[in-house]
Parts: C-alpha cells; structure tokens; sequence
C-alpha cells in the first residue's frame, strides 16, 4: 500500500544510529510514502535500506561532530532543539515527524501540517528524569538539573508547534496530553503479522520442551530492567536467552553462565526463530507500546510483563500471558510459576489472531486515513487555533 497523491513530503526522524521499534516505523512510512525526503538529526551513515533501496537521509549540523561524540547522545543534549529548527522545510506539503525526542521541534509554514507520529514524550525530560538525574555525577549535578529545565521547556514548545499528534499506543496518548496538553489519536505501531507467524509445523519443528528458553529482546539499557530478568531467572534455575546490544552489555555481562546467554546480533529469521521457540518472552520494563511482545504473540508465543503501559494493551492476562503489577524480583518470580502452572492453555493460533489488528496494513491503511482527510480540506486545520477565553466574574471573553 502507498500513497498516491501529489503532496510533497518530508520525513523527520531523531536519529539513525541504532535500529529500534522508532527505526521500524520510519521504516514504515518510508514504505508508504516512497517519494518522500528523509532527515535525521544525526545518523552513523547518512542514508537508510528499506527493500534493498538506499535513500540519502538530510542531516543536521550535528553530524559534522566525530563519530565517537555522536555516539554518545547525552553530550548532544544542548544542541537537539536547534538542530531541529535548523532544517529548512519550506518547500513541503506536508511534514511528518517521527518522535521520541526533539525530531517534533522543526519548523514549517504556517499553512504546512506538520503530523508527529509520536512514540514516547521525550522520557528523560519527563516520567524518567528524577531516574537519570540520580544516575548523575554529583560533579555535575546542579548544571545538569538545569539543562534538564532547559529542555523541559524546549521540548513543551516544541510539542506546540505540532499540528496533530498521533500516538502509538493508548498509554502514550494519556502522556501526551499529561505533559504536552495536547490531544492525539491513537495507531498502534505496524507489526508484520506475515512475517511473525508460528512455524508451519510440516517443515519446521519446534524445539523439544527440556531445551527451550524464556527470551528477553530489546535494546541492553537500565530501563528495559534486563538485568532483573537475569537474576531472576538465575534464581528460578530456568534458562533465559537475551537478544539485544546497548551500553549495559558490560554490566549484564555477570549474569551470563548455564542458565543466561545473551546475543547481540541475529538476522530477521534468526529473530523468528527464537521467538517460535521461547516458552515465554519477558517485558520487564515499562514500554510505550511493546513491539517485540506482539512479534512474540505473533509467532505463538505468550508473553510475561510488567502490566504496565503498552503491554495492557497487548497482554490479555491468563489468555494471551501474565501479567504482573509491581516490578520487583518478588513479583516476577510469581508471575513465572504462574505461567508454569498455565502454561499449557495457552494456544498458538489465538495468540497470534490476538495481535492481527496490529498489522502492517492496518497500519497503512489508518495512516492514509488521516492524510487523506487533510488532504480533503483546502488548508491544514491547525487544532490549536486561537482559543476564547472567558474572563472570571464578566460577561467578556477574549482570544489567546
């Protein structure tokens, strides 16, 4: 499915150094809208591969800095919102923003929609900043707690310059309008449900049950809680398989032995298959949405997590996996005996119908929707037009 009508348009992603679930999505509307220009504000290469097509991706002043320096985001915290607003969109119809940060800060013609795909408020200015504050060196930590203000109040505006918001999931809806004060309609992120299947029986088998595997994928950082999943399920004595790459690997590292394995890199298939053979995929931090448990779901298999965020909204507890409330050892130990104990209810074909309404094209298909009723009107209706205001205690009202 692609777009077929003439507007033009520019697609704003935050960075292209890492493939993640915001990698997936861009991806995604690269596909749908084929002729569109892609900008990044700092990428390890330039260009991204969708299809076995290279597309050259605009970048901001941002990537002139080395490449170990870009690597490291945090040092480029005082920057992102410049190098946003330094991309010159004038010549677009329609501007796309694809956020978990300050891709949503460009500037464009009043006339111009400018649509923000949004897959998290920016979570280190927000619900995580009293989190990462604590992870500061006290050195810095006064300087750095105003740098956070900073951004804080760069990153409000620039949720205001947004025309419409779309959020990946219902959680992210209600934190959007929590720390933006904006309203957004909820497309839940594309999943390739013909892809993630459960292996067709007659020509691949499914591992024998004393040599499967709980299976954590994602990338290796504190708020993914990996390392919870490590120790817990050392504890249990049940053999646990950690499919990612990030900045905690060194840390993670001390809990790889018998019954932990951690891998960096597998392909898409490879990716498939250890989903197929998991007894349970592990969501033990709090995700916007969740990609990889509805690939698991997807492949049959079930899915323990933290009932928290997107994962109440893919999880059916006792039906489609367990989910647990607090994010203790404790708490996760129970949740795996109860799985144990249920595990043989779980079905591979409900599993994977669960997670059909988050297909690709159903997907491609909302997000047409919505271009096409703007693309209906004869000028982008901006949400925020001014507002009248009544004043306390008079019978006047003024506009903002």
């Amino acid at each position: 499915m692609r777009y077929k009508g003439d507007l033009k348009i520019g697609i704003v992603h935050d960075e292209l150094t890492r493939r993640g679930g915001a990698e997936i999505v861009l991806e995604e509307l690269i596909r749908l809208f084929p002729r569109a220009d892609v900008y990044t504000l700092y990428s390890g290469k330039p260009q991204i591969k969708v299809d076995k097509r290279i597309i050259e991706v605009g970048t901001s002043f941002l990537q002139k800095m080395p490449l170990w320096f870009r690597k490291h985001p945090s040092r480029l915290l005082l920057a992102l919102p410049h190098a946003a607003e330094q991309f010159d969109l004038s010549s677009y119809d329609l501007v796309i923003s694809s956020s978990s940060g300050f891709s949503k800060a460009v500037i464009t013609r009043v006339n111009v929609l400018h649509l923000c795909y949004c897959h998290t408020p920016t979570r280190y200015l927000w619900d995580a900043t009293h989190e990462v504050v604590k992870r500061t060196n006290k050195i810095i930590l006064w300087p750095a707690k105003l740098v956070f203000h900073y951004l804080r109040i760069a990153d409000y505006a620039a949720a205001q310059r947004v025309d419409r918001f779309i959020a990946n999931s219902k959680y992210t809806n209600r934190r959007i309008r929590s720390y933006y004060r904006r309203k957004s309609e909820v497309i839940y992120p594309p999943i390739d449900t013909a892809f993630f299947t459960p292996a067709p029986t007659q020509h691949e088998h499914y591992m024998d049950q004393k040599d499967r595997y709980f299976l954590c994928v994602g990338r290796l950082t504190k708020a993914k809680h990996f390392n919870q999943a490590m120790r817990v399920m050392v504890k249990l004595g049940l053999p646990l398989v950690v499919i990612g790459k990030g900045r905690d690997v060194i840390s993670l590292r001390k809990y790889v032995g018998s019954k932990v394995r951690i891998i960096d890199t597998v392909s898409r298939e490879e990716l498939r298959s250890y989903y197929r053979n998991a007894r349970a995929f592990l969501q033990t931090g709090v995700e916007d949405f969740g990609m990889a448990s509805a690939e698991s779901l997807a492949c049959g298999t079930p899915v323990i997590a933290l009932g928290r965020g997107g994962a109440k909204e893919i999880v059916d507890d006792g039906m489609t996996g367990v989910l647990y409330e607090y994010g203790s050892d404790e708490a996760l130990a129970d949740a795996v005996r109860r799985f144990v104990l249920i595990e043989k209810k779980f079905k591979r074909e409900l599993l994977q119908s669960s997670v059909l309404k988050f297909s690709r094209q159903s997907w491609q298909r909302k997000m047409l929707g919505v271009i096409e009723r703007c693309e209906n009107k004869t000028k982008f209706q901006n949400p925020n037009a001014p507002i009248t205001l009544k004043l306390r205690g008079t019978g006047n009202s003024m506009n903002k």
